[in-house]
């Protein structure tokens, strides 16, 4: 990448850089996973350029504009100055790995009666009860819902964060919780991530922080 002129960024090692040929301030961002890779810029025949350049040196197969990436979905409103991403296939892939394709919808990450049983004090004791929460799959669905998450759905970041306190030794209600999630998921599918262009002119971003945490 470098000898293409890239440079990669300090913030995120899969993320390479380079100034746009036409333009001071222009980028040329491109992001490579494996053998995953976009390019972006805001001259396409920048793009062009860059895959003609790296097409020496690598095979390489144009998929043309960018649908998925990762397990999400690509969506664009090029008139409107918007993309969003979503993981609606990721999520039906999870529903059907726990056995909640049935599953009845909730509106909420996490419902108020759990406010007071997500403790400790309802880790299973006995080697009888820790027997049957060991056949439950909860590492691998807070594993699974954790991709989700941290892609695109922050929505889910503190309910997830209760139940992963006991990962270690979960209890029957820290499970139901943890199904309770997936129902809101599953309720929640489009839900994801907007990018707006004119969205700084309206717009403030607002951050929270959990007083846990202060």
């Amino acid at each position: 990448m470098k000898s293409q002129g890239f440079t990669r960024s300090v913030e995120d090692p899969y993320v390479y850089l380079k100034r746009m040929s036409n333009e001071v301030f222009g980028l040329v961002i491109l992001v490579l996973y494996v053998d995953d890779m976009l390019i972006a810029a805001k001259d396409k025949s920048e793009v062009e350029k860059v895959k003609a350049q790296l097409s020496t040196e690598f095979f390489m197969k144009d998929l043309g504009p960018a649908k998925r990436i990762l397990g999400m979905e690509i969506h664009r409103d090029v008139k409107g100055g918007r993309f969003w991403l979503t993981q609606g296939n990721y999520a039906r892939k999870v529903f059907e790995r726990f056995n909640m394709l049935d599953a009845k919808l909730v509106g909420t990450p996490l419902a108020n009666h759990f406010k007071h049983q997500l403790s400790a004090k309802f880790c299973p004791l006995d080697a009888t009860e820790k027997g049957l929460m060991s056949k439950i799959p909860y590492e691998s669905a807070i594993g699974s819902l954790m991709y989700l998450m941290v892609c695109t759905r922050p929505d889910i970041a503190y309910a997830l964060g209760k139940v992963s306190k006991y990962n270690a030794n979960p209890g029957k209600v820290h499970w139901e919780a943890m199904k309770w999630i997936l129902r809101y998921i599953k309720g929640t599918m489009g839900y994801g991530l907007l990018f707006d262009a004119h969205s700084h002119q309206a717009k403030t971003l607002v951050g929270f922080v959990d007083s846990d945490y202060a």
